[in-house]
This record gives structure tokens, sequence and C-alpha cells, in this order.
């Protein structure tokens, strides 16, 4: 059932197989409809509620309905005799008229918006009052800039250029927003044409066009599908523009005609008709709006939802934040997870854990950065494939805001960083076809989610890595479906091209480590359970292909490989977890030889059992850099292994030769509350 039949009943949808004879005439003075210039045959691709309202405010206040029988065509885009349904509409300068009969006025000199409900024959809801918000869209510079798609939600184009999405809640009345894209200056109007559909026109002359360009944002996952192109400059003619949905445009234009078209996005992306006048003496209006889905597509773009498999035992996510303070992101086996915040990065005992609401369950090890404004951001992914937002209220504080959707319907968990470049995190994910997406910080908020295309066709599986890159680049490496590593540069805008590191059969995450001079090494676990490493020979190049391997040949392990640089020898060392619940190192031998000895256990005289891949960081505490990992027991107890490496004094090279071989750090277990 529809939304609109489920909530009005008696008013049912049906579709359009036969044409429907034009009336002559409509019954209003100055409202004369004339023949069409174009046409194409009705199809089955678009269906629409027995009448379609069309609401309109005279200057003189009465607030006039006007039915129209089937705007999905022009045999049948008839309109009976319009009926007077309201007064005083004239204290509104801008009218938007949403789904199921709701109509939302904006008086100017910041009089606020309000919201009134049409049930049919009356108004049940009047004047209720939606703020503020929505204030500088009264004036006349900006009452083309807001508009309401078919689900209700609003959208404004920004004077800083941000299509913004508010999502109002009609039984609470509570408001939502979130930046959808962040680059529309170029656009002076925007209307709603469906379900996330936008058409946004650019002004004539300068750099503007007159032209129209159809974006589709589908909502429920938040994806940006797709911009083109669809009309020339005869756009800017009109004066103003609106929708009835199912990508039917009615546009007015300053001689008073309203002209009528409908767009078909399947199968063929092309215009099903265009300009079919439907007669003049619009210009009597002070604006005109339509009911938002009285039509509507009959083709969903909503994407299948992955299956998301259980992911027991995940690893600790850490962070140091900018300010100093250590974060920790938590999920256990069933579904809760739990932020970790410790003030002082030498006080362990400090830390104070939050669990976040679990209105949701929850599944990977969460995504941890920070944002453009410092505070840490928590990104999560629930069972049913959409992700959650959860960011600190303040850069330091002890507390979280409420969750924030970030949708997606990803069948892997996010990876997140903080481009170095632009200081804006990102997030990166894979659809249920291997698919990657990004989802870029913008301005309050993250923007939808935009694809990025696979040139070579890869089909990814698992959550991918984000680590250090050459200059002001990060590193993404992901695994594909055969277990082959992948790896692009992300600039803070676009995604490179993939580059294959070699090899097939690897499972679970690699592990970036950064050499002085923007040289990278990995680590990863081979289908053997063998520890595997390859590094770069040049700089923003791609990696060699081959793979050496770390630890003797009869060391395997259950799970990922995590690596650190420790700061104070320039050594690289691995951790990895043993089959016994123990935890395993691997120190260089030299610096940047590539060379390691046998895994050794890291703390023989400790009895307590692991059951996660450790999870090891580089992070300062008193001014000193040092080096750690953070694991787990079987009851979720939360442990910081520290490590402290012998001093440089302890051993010498004579340049890459070594006298005496390191000593093994001293590891030290610190139980978190």
């Amino acid at each position: 059932m529809s939304t609109l039949s489920a909530r009005l009943p008696g008013l049912g949808w049906r579709r359009k197989f036969t044409a429907v004879a034009l009336i002559a005439g409509l019954a209003t003075a100055g409202l004369a409809l004339t023949a069409p210039t174009q046409a194409r045959a009705e199809d089955a691709n678009i269906t629409c509620t027995p009448t379609q309202n069309v609401f309109a405010i005279k200057s003189t206040g009465e607030l006039m309905l006007y039915k129209f029988n089937d705007l999905s065509s022009v045999t049948g885009a008839t309109a009976a005799t319009p009926t007077k349904v309201g007064s005083s509409w004239n204290i509104f300068s801008k009218l938007i008229a949403g789904p199921d009969g709701w109509l939302y006025g904006i008086k100017p000199n910041g009089g606020g918006t309000f919201a009134y409900h049409w049930n049919g024959t009356t108004f049940d809801v009047t004047n209720r009052s939606l703020g503020n918000v929505f204030n500088i869209y009264a004036v006349q510079a900006r009452v083309n800039k807001i508009t309401m798609d078919a689900r209700g939600d609003f959208y404004t184009l920004q004077d800083d250029g941000t299509l913004r999405r508010w999502t109002y809640n009609t039984s609470t009345g509570a408001m939502t927003n979130q930046p959808v894209r962040g680059d529309w200056s170029g656009y002076n109007a925007i209307t709603a044409a469906g379900d996330g559909v936008i058409y946004a026109r650019k002004p004539a002359g300068g750099s503007g066009t007159g032209s129209l360009d159809r974006y589709q944002i589908e909502p429920t996952s938040d994806r940006f599908l797709s911009a083109r192109q669809v009309g020339g400059s005869s756009w800017n003619t009109f004066s103003s523009f609106f929708s009835v949905g199912g990508d039917i445009l009615l546009g007015i234009r300053p001689n008073a005609d309203l002209l009528h078209y409908r767009f078909r996005p399947d199968p063929d992306f092309t215009w099903a008709f265009q300009a079919n006048q439907l007669g003049g003496g619009w210009d009597a209006f002070i604006d005109v709006a339509g009911t938002s889905n009285a039509c509507k597509l009959t083709k969903s773009y909503v994407p299948a939802t992955p299956t998301i498999p259980a992911e027991n035992n995940a690893p600790i996510a850490v962070l140091q934040a900018g300010t100093g303070q250590l974060e920790y992101g938590l999920t256990d086996n069933i579904g809760h997870t739990k932020w970790g915040h410790q003030p002082d990065p030498t006080d362990f005992g400090g830390t104070a854990w939050t669990t976040l609401p679990d209105t949701n369950a929850y599944v990977g090890t969460p995504a941890i950065t920070q944002g453009a404004d410092n505070k840490v951001d928590l990104t999560v992914h629930a069972t049913d494939s959409q992700a959650w937002g959860f960011i600190q209220s303040a850069p330091a504080a002890a507390t979280l805001g409420a969750p924030v959707t970030r949708a997606g319907l990803m069948a892997s968990g996010a990876a997140a960083a903080k481009s170095p470049l632009t200081n804006k995190l990102f997030l990166l994910a894979f659809d249920g076809s291997g698919s990657p997406w990004i989802k870029i910080e913008g301005v309050s908020g993250l923007l939808s989610w935009q694809h990025f295309t696979s040139a070579g066709g890869q089909v990814f599986t698992g959550t991918p890595v984000i680590g250090p890159g050459p200059g002001t680049t990060l590193t993404v490496i992901a695994r594909d479906t055969a277990g082959t590593y992948w790896a692009a540069s992300w600039n803070g805008t676009a995604l490179s091209a993939w580059s294959s590191l070699g090899g097939s059969g690897f499972t679970g995450k690699v592990s970036i480590v950064r050499y002085p001079g923007d040289l990278l090494r990995v680590f990863a676990r081979d289908a053997d359970g063998h520890i595997k490493t390859q590094k770069q020979t040049a700089a923003g190049t791609s990696f060699p292909g081959t793979w050496d391997q770390v630890g003797a040949a009869d060391q395997v392990w259950p799970g990922s490989p995590s690596a650190v640089m420790a700061p104070d020898t320039g050594l690289v060392e691995v951790l990895v977890r043993g089959t016994d619940g123990k935890n395993y190192f691997a120190q260089e031998l030299a610096q940047g030889t590539g060379s390691w000895p046998q895994f050794k256990e890291v703390q023989q005289d400790v009895t307590e059992q692991y059951t996660t891949d450790p999870t090891a960081f580089v992070y300062t505490a008193g001014g000193v850099p040092k080096w750690a990992f953070a694991t787990y027991n079987q009851d979720f107890q939360v442990r910081v292994v520290t490590a402290s490496s012998v001093s440089s004094s302890s051993f010498a090279t004579t340049g890459t030769s070594m006298k005496s071989a390191p000593a093994d750090p001293t590891f030290n277990t610190n139980k978190l509350p």
C-alpha cells in the first residue's frame, strides 16, 4: 500500500494505461487550457493519485485548490474548477507543498514557518510553528531555493553553496538536518520532483547558462546516485517552477503561462513530453505549489539491504586526539559498542566508558577519527547495514551528542580518517556488490555517500584500511574476493585508480607503516596463516607486488597483524595474537632492513588470554612519544600494553651494519576500568 493511501483511506493509486480526453477549457478566469506542443505515449513507469492537488495563493489572500486529473500525461492534464480553501494566506511570501496534504508557509520579515494539513475537505492542522530556521527563504532572492520532496524532507540551497536536507517529523515536530552536496553555488533555483530527486537551475549570463540539471539522492541509503543536465537555456525563462512528484515539472513564465513537463529516468532517461501548455493567468498568484507525492515512479531506487555477518571479537579502535586524550572504540559480541575516553594518556585507570544507545545492534570495529572541529567522531555499523555517527559534544569532552544517521546500506563497516590537505574527515565503505562509496565532511555534517567506481572492476570485501600516504595524501588498501589487496590514494576530494599488491588468498586487514621519506610498508596474513610484508621502492609509487615472510616458517596465526614504528628506535614492531590467546611480537633487526626474527611471546609471566587481535598505536605521554597495543580478554576487559624500548645508546650502527642486535622491548600491562 502506498504511503498516501495508508494515511488517507479511500484515496487510492491508479496506473496510467489509457489516455484521458483533454478538456477544452479550465473553468476559472484567465486560466484557459491550450493544446500540447509535444507528447509521447503513456507508460506504466508512474502512478498518481486520482487527482493531483495544486495550491495557489492569490494576492488578496485566498488559497485556491486546483485538482488536476492526470499530470503524468498531456492528454489528461486537466483541472476542475478551482475552489477556495483558505483566507488570509497572503501573510506568506513562500508556499511549500509536501506529501499527503501538508502545506508550509514562510512569513516575511522573520515571521517564521508554519505547517498546515489538508485532509481532502478541510485543514485539520493549522498554524503549527516550525520556528525561524527557514526565515531567509521568505525574501525574493531565495524563495526558489527551498523545496520539499515526496518523502516530506525539506531541501535548501544555502548561500555557501551547500544543498542541505531537513527532516521534519510531523508527529513530534523534531527537525534534523545534514548537508547533501557542497558544490551548488552555481544554481539559483531548486525544486524536488520525487524521493530525493532535485532539479537545479543555473542562472543565465556570467558562468551560468540557464540550464537545468537533474540530481538524484536515494534518502534511505543517503547515496548520491546521479547528476546530469536535462534542459537548456530556456529554463531561465521561468519565474518559478514546482512539481507534484514523479519527475513532473510545472513552470510559470513571466507571461503568465503554466508549462507542463515530465522527465522519464527509466528506461531511456529522456523527456516523456515538454512544454505542454496548461493555460495563462498564473502570474496572479503570490506562490504556487503542488502536493509533492501526488505522482511517483513505480521503480524503487532503494538499494538491497546486504546481510551483515557476525564479527565476534573485533579489534579495538584507538586514537590519540589532537588535545592529547586517548580515545577507544569497542564492539562486543552481542552488539553493544562502547566509547572509552582517557583524559590523561599516562593514567589508564582514568578511562571512562560510555555505552552507545542500543536502539541498534552494532558489529565490527568502530571507525574513530576527528572532524574539522577537532571533536572525536565514531562511526559504527549496525546489523541492518546502516551506519551511525556519534560525535563528541566538544573537543576533549567526556560526552557524546545524540546519534546521527549516516545510512549507507553498506555491506562493510566504514574506515575513517581526516585528510591532511582539507582537514576534513571522510568515510569509505563497500556496498553489497563490493563497490566503494565515500562520505566526505561538509558544512556541519557529512555529505551524502558518493560512488567511486573501480576502473578495474574489483569486487571488494571486508572493511578497508586507511593509512598515511605521501605528502598530504592518504593511502586506502582493500581486499577483493580473491584475497588480493589493492591500494589507492585519497587526496581529500578524489580517489585514485587502484593498483594491485599481488598475490591472493590473503585474509583480514592489512597494517600500514610509514617510513621517513613517505615510503610505506604493509603487513598482512596469507591463506596459510603466515605474516607477509612488502615495501614501496619509491614514495607515491605502486607496491612491488612481492611479499616477504615475517617470522619463522612454522609460525602461523589466526588473525591479522598490527604494526608500528617505535618512535624511540625507528624499528618496526609487528604484533599478532596466537591460537593460545597470547600476544606475540617481532622486532625489526635493524632500521629499514625489512628483516625480522621469529615471533616471541610478549609477556611469558602473564597467564591471561586474549580473544581479539592487538591494535598497535603510537602516542605521546608527558611530551614523550611512545608505542603500545590495545587488546581485551574473554570478558571484554580492556588492556593496554605499553612498550619500553632500550635507549639508542644501548646499540650502535655503522652505515646499515649493526654492531649488536637491539634488545627486546619490555612490556607492561595496564588494566582499564
